[in-house]
C-alpha cells in the first residue's frame, strides 16, 4: 500500500513538471503565425475560399485564436476589406473561411494575407499579434479564354432592391465598349485599360426569367462583338401571415398560413420558397409539401400545449413566425349532418341534426338560421350529441331554407361550416279579402258593371288561388242571388244588372278554403252626380291629389284611374281620416292625360263620386297643328277657323293658339310679332282691327287739335311761339317781333263788324253805320310820287308771329273811304315813318292792355283768295302783285291811317276780299 502511494505521488510530480515545461515552451513561441495559406475562387458565388494552418500548436490541445484577414484588389496597397475571424484551433487543423466579393472576381486580381492573436483564457498574459503572412495573389482573367469581350457575373442571383456591381473585360483597348441594361445605356467606372465596372443600385424585379444586360464592342461603326449576361432578381421573401393551427378530431393539427409572394424564378434558378414546421416542446420538425398548409399528427400522450415555428426559406434568406396554444382551445368542429324536418304543417316544423362526437361530456353550441320570404331569423341552442329545435310562427305555403353550424361551447374558437336543408309549409285558407272595385256603365234599362280585383299577395293567399267566387244578390228582391266561379288567374268579370240595388260579394279560394268576402253595393243610379273636372299638374313623383272631407258616415275613399296604353283600371284605397294621397307608378308616361275619380264609401258600401281631376305627369308640346281654314276674306279682315281639332288627345292642355301674321315677302322667325288667341274654335280678326283703327283716329284727332293750337293757330299768340327764344340772341335789344323793311304794301283790309258800332274816322266826329259798310272796303297803298316808274318803298315784315289783339278786341277800326271811289284814285294818307311808328306802338300795346281810342292791326295774306260771297265787289281789272311781293311777306297798317288817292300811274300789288268778320291766311 505504501509502495502504491509512493508511485502515485511520483507520477503526479512528473506530469506537473511536463505541463510546466510545455507552458514555458508555448510562452516562448507565442504569437503564432498562420502558414500554408491557400486561396481559391468560386465563380458561381463570386467568393474567395481561404484555407490555412497554424504550426507548433501543443498536441491534442485546443486554443481560441483570432485571425485578422486583409484583402486587396488590383494592387496590394488597395485594401478593400479588413475583418476578424474567431475560432478554436486544434493541433494540425486546416482552417477554412470564405469571402464574397461585390466585384466579380474575373474583373480584377485579388491579394489576401492574415495574422493571428491568441485569445484563450488559459493564457492570461498579454497577447500580441503575429506577423502578417505573405500576400497570396489570385487572378482568373488568364483562364477567360481567347474572346475579345467578357461580361461578369454570369447568372448572378440577387434579391430585389439589392446593389449589384457588374463589369466587362475587353482584350483590345482600341475597342469602344457600350453597355445596356434592358436596352438603356449605362455608364461605369474604368478600373484599368481593360476593365470597367458598373454599380447598379436597388435593382428592380422585372420578370422571373431575369434581367438582360449586354455590352457591345466596336471600332468606328463596325461592331466587333456583343456579350451579355442575365441577372436574376428575386422577389423579397415575405414572412408568413395568419399562421394558425386547429383540430377537428384531436388526432391531427391542421396548420394554415398566407405565404405571400412566390419567389420562384425561371430557368430553375430558384424554386418556390419552402416551409418547415418545428415544434419546440417535442423537438420534432416536418418539411411541408404545400406552400400554404401542413398537417401535424397529434401523439396520444398528454401533451396539450404546442409551440410551433414556421420557417420560410429560399436561396437568399429565411423568415419565421411562431405560435403557442392549448390544443383544447383550437377545436374546429366538423359540419353537422343528418339535418331533417319533422311534423311540418302550415305554421310549425321541428328541425333535427347530429354532430360528430369529440370527447366525453363535450358540449356544443349550435346556431340555426331560417331564411324565407326575404327575411332571416336566427336561433342559438346548446346540445350534447343530437340537436333538435321547434320552428314556429311560419307562413303557410312558404318555402324555407334552414341551416345549422356548431362550435365548442366551453372554449369558443370558430364556427363549423353550415349544413342545411329546404322545406315547405302546408297551405291554409286565404287570410284576407280580395281588394275589389267596379266600373259602372249605365244604359237604358240596365247597368253594365265590370268587377275588378287585385290578386292576393303570397302572404295572404296562403297557397295557390284556384278560383274566385262572385255572389250577386238583388237587395230589392233578396230571394234572388247568383253565384259565379271565375278561374284564376282572371282578375275581372262583367255583369249585366237591371235598375235595382245589388250587393256583390267576392271571395278567393285555394285548396284549403275561401278567404273573407269583399262586399260592394251597386245602387239604382250609381253615376248620376255631375262633378266638375279639375286640372292638376303631375311631378316626377306622381300626382298629388286632395279632396274635401265628406260629412256623414264615410268608411274610406277610393281613387281610380286608367293606366295607358293598356287602359287597365287601377285604384287605391284611402282611410276615412285621410283627404290627400300621392298616386305614383312607373306606368305614368309623359304626354298622356290621366283622369282621376275620387269616391267616398258609405257604411252601406255604396260608392259616391266626389271629385274628378285630370292632368299629365309631364306635358309635352302639341303633336300636330290644327287644320286651319280661311274664309270671309276682305281687304281689311279675314276669319280663321279649325273645327275638327281634338284637344283631348293632345300631349298637354291646349291653353291658347298663336297666330302669326306676316307679309308674303317676310319670313316668320322667333322674334316675329305674334298674337296669342284664346282657345276658341273661331278667331275673328275684324273686331280687333276696327278697334285699333278707331283708337288711332281718335288719338290723331286729339293730337291734331293740340298741334294746330300749338304750331299754327288761327290767330297765333306770340307768347306761345318759339321765335321769342331766337330774338334773345339778336344784337339789337329793342328789336320787336316784326322785322319791318321797306316795301310797297299790297292792300289794307278794312274789317267791319256786324254790330252797329260807330267808327271814328281820322279823328273826326263823323260816324258810319253798319249799313254803310256792308261790303269790305279796300285801302290801296301806292307811291305818292307822280313820276314813280317802279315799286317804291313799302312797309312789310317777315311773318315771325302775329298780333292777336285785333281779333280779341271785339271791333276793328276802318279807314273812311268812299265806296264809289275807284281804287286807282286812292293814295297814302300818311308817311311810311308814321306807319312804322304806328306798327311799333301797336305791337307794344298788344303786349299789354290796348289804350282807349287806339285801334289794332289786322293782317291779310298777299295770296289769300276772296270769298265767294264777295265776287261782285272785286275790281274788274285786278292788278298783278309787284315783284317784291312774296308769300312770307305780310303787311300791317293801323286802321286809322288815311290813304291818299293813288295816281293814274300807280297800280295795285294784290287785292284780297274777305267776308265781314272773317280772317284767312
Amino acid at each position: 500500500m505504501a509502495l502504491f502511494v509512493v508511485f502515485q505521488t511520483t507520477f503526479f510530480l512528473t506530469l506537473l513538471s511536463l505541463r510546466t515545461y510545455q507552458s514555458e515552451v508555448l510562452a516562448e513561441r507565442l504569437p503564432l503565425t498562420p502558414v500554408s495559406l491557400k486561396v481559391s475562387t468560386n465563380s458561381i458565388h463570386q467568393s474567395l475560399h481561404l484555407q490555412w494552418t497554424v504550426h507548433n500548436l501543443p498536441y491534442h490541445q485546443e486554443l481560441k485564436m483570432v485571425f485578422q484577414i486583409q484583402i486587396s484588389r488590383i494592387e496590394t496597397s488597395n485594401v478593400v476589406w479588413v475583418g476578424n475571424y474567431s475560432t478554436t484551433v486544434k493541433w494540425n487543423q486546416v482552417l477554412h473561411w470564405s469571402w464574397e466579393s461585390e466585384l466579380p472576381l474575373e474583373c480584377a486580381t485579388h491579394f489576401v494575407r492574415m495574422k493571428s492573436v491568441m485569445d484563450d483564457a488559459s493564457f492570461p498574459e498579454p497577447n500580441f499579434w503575429s506577423n502578417w503572412s505573405s500576400w497570396e495573389e489570385v487572378s482568373v482573367q488568364d483562364s477567360l479564354g481567347r474572346g475579345i469581350l467578357f461580361v461578369f457575373p454570369k447568372d448572378k442571383l440577387v434579391e430585389e432592391g439589392s446593389n449589384v456591381t457588374i463589369c466587362y473585360v475587353s482584350r483590345n483597348i482600341q475597342n469602344n465598349v457600350s453597355c445596356y441594361l434592358e436596352g438603356k445605356q449605362i455608364h461605369g467606372e474604368q478600373l484599368d485599360p481593360h476593365v470597367t465596372a458598373f454599380n447598379l443600385n436597388s435593382v428592380p424585379f422585372i420578370r422571373n426569367r431575369g434581367t438582360n444586360i449586354y455590352c457591345e464592342a466596336s471600332q468606328g461603326n463596325v461592331s466587333k462583338g456583343i456579350e451579355g449576361i442575365v441577372l436574376f432578381v428575386s422577389k423579397v421573401l415575405e414572412e408568413p401571415k395568419d399562421f394558425s393551427c386547429e383540430t377537428q378530431d384531436f388526432k391531427t393539427l391542421h396548420c394554415t398560413w398566407d405565404p405571400g409572394t412566390d419567389t420562384a424564378l425561371g430557368w430553375s434558378k430558384q424554386p418556390s420558397q419552402s416551409y418547415t414546421l418545428f415544434e419546440s416542446f417535442s423537438g420534432e420538425k416536418k418539411l411541408c409539401t404545400h406552400k400554404n398548409w401542413c398537417n401535424w399528427q397529434i401523439t396520444q400522450d398528454s401533451q396539450e400545449t404546442y409551440n410551433f415555428t414556421l420557417i420560410a426559406e429560399n436561396y437568399l434568406r429565411k423568415r419565421s413566425v411562431n405560435i403557442l396554444f392549448n390544443l383544447t382551445h383550437r377545436v374546429y368542429l366538423m359540419n353537422p349532418f343528418s339535418v331533417n324536418f319533422e311534423n311540418v304543417n302550415a305554421t310549425n316544423a321541428i328541425m333535427t341534426w347530429k354532430v360528430h362526437s369529440m370527447r366525453n361530456n363535450f358540449t356544443y353550441l349550435c346556431q340555426i338560421e331560417l331564411h324565407g320570404e326575404g327575411k332571416m331569423m336566427q336561433y342559438d341552442v346548446s346540445v350534447k350529441v343530437n340537436g333538435e329545435y321547434f320552428l314556429s310562427e311560419l307562413e303557410p305555403a312558404t318555402e324555407y331554407m334552414a341551416r345549422v353550424r356548431c362550435a365548442d361551447a366551453s372554449h369558443f374558437w370558430k364556427w363549423s361550416e353550415w349544413s342545411g336543408q329546404n322545406f315547405t309549409t302546408l297551405e291554409a285558407a286565404p287570410s284576407e279579402a280580395p281588394d275589389v272595385w267596379r266600373s259602372v256603365n249605365s244604359e237604358p234599362g240596365n247597368h253594365t258593371v265590370t268587377l275588378f280585383w287585385k290578386p292576393l299577395s303570397k302572404l295572404h293567399a296562403n297557397g295557390k288561388i284556384l278560383f274566385y267566387n262572385v255572389v250577386v244578390e238583388n237587395l230589392d228582391k233578396p230571394s234572388r242571388s247568383e253565384l259565379r266561379s271565375i278561374p284564376a288567374p282572371a282578375n275581372s268579370t262583367k255583369l249585366i244588372l237591371d235598375r235595382c240595388s245589388y250587393q256583390i260579394c267576392v271571395t278567393a279560394n285555394n285548396s284549403v278554403g275561401a278567404s273573407p268576402a269583399s262586399i260592394i253595393v251597386i245602387s239604382v243610379d250609381p253615376e248620376n252626380k255631375e262633378v266638375e273636372e279639375e286640372r292638376i299638374a303631375g311631378t316626377d313623383g306622381g300626382f298629388s291629389l286632395s279632396w274635401k272631407p265628406q260629412p256623414g258616415d264615410i268608411i274610406g275613399y277610393v281613387v281610380d284611374w286608367c293606366d295607358h296604353p293598356q287602359d287597365v283600371l287601377q285604384w287605391k284605397n284611402v282611410g276615412p281620416n285621410t283627404t290627400s294621397t300621392v298616386i305614383s307608378t312607373d306606368a305614368f308616361r309623359p304626354g298622356v292625360r290621366y283622369d282621376f275619380r275620387i269616391y267616398g264609401l258609405s257604411t252601406k258600401r255604396i260608392a259616391c263620386l266626389l271629385e274628378k281631376k285630370t292632368g299629365y305627369s309631364q306635358e309635352l308640346a302639341p303633336s300636330d297643328n290644327p287644320h286651319v281654314l280661311v274664309d270671309m276674306l276682305t281687304s281689311h279682315s279675314f276669319t280663321l277657323s279649325w273645327k275638327d281639332y281634338s284637344t283631348e288627345s293632345q300631349p298637354g292642355f291646349i291653353q291658347g293658339y298663336h297666330v302669326y301674321l306676316k307679309s308674303k315677302a317676310r319670313q316668320c322667325h322667333p322674334r316675329f310679332q305674334k298674337a296669342v288667341l284664346s282657345a276658341s274654335m273661331l278667331i275673328h280678326i275684324l273686331l280687333p282691327m276696327v278697334f285699333c283703327v278707331l283708337l288711332i283716329m281718335i288719338v290723331c284727332y286729339l293730337k291734331s287739335q293740340w298741334i294746330k293750337e300749338t304750331c299754327y293757330p288761327d290767330i297765333p299768340d306770340p307768347y306761345k311761339s318759339s321765335i321769342l327764344s331766337l330774338i334773345k340772341f339778336k344784337e339789337n335789344p329793342h328789336l320787336t317781333i316784326m322785322n319791318v323793311s321797306d316795301c310797297i304794301p299790297d292792300a289794307i283790309e278794312v274789317v267791319s263788324k256786324p254790330e252797329g258800332t260807330k267808327i271814328q274816322i281820322l279823328g273826326t266826329r263823323k260816324s258810319l253805320t253798319e249799313t254803310e259798310l256792308t261790303k269790305p272796303n279796300y285801302l290801296y297803298l301806292l307811291p305818292t310820287e307822280k313820276n314813280h316808274s317802279g315799286p317804291g318803298p313799302c312797309i312789310c315784315f317777315e311773318n315771325f308771329t302775329y298780333n292777336q289783339a285785333a281779333s280779341d278786341s271785339g271791333f276793328c277800326g276802318h279807314v273812311p273811304v268812299s265806296p264809289k271811289a275807284p281804287p286807282s284814285m286812292l293814295g297814302l294818307m300818311t308817311s311810311p315813318e308814321n306807319v312804322l311808328k304806328a306798327l311799333e306802338k301797336n305791337y307794344m300795346n298788344s303786349l299789354g292792355e290796348v289804350p282807349a281810342g287806339e285801334t289794332s292791326l289786322n293782317y291779310v295774306s298777299q295770296l289769300a283768295s276772296p270769298m265767294s260771297g264777295d265776287k261782285d265787289s272785286l275790281p274788274t281789272n285786278p292788278v298783278e302783285p309787284p315783284h317784291c311781293s312774296e308769300y312770307k311777306m305780310q303787311m300791317a297798317v293801323p286802321l286809322r291811317l288815311a290813304l291818299p288817292r293813288p295816281t293814274e300811274n300807280s297800280s295795285l300789288s294784290s287785292i284780297t276780299l274777305l267776308d265781314p268778320g272773317e280772317h284767312y291766311r
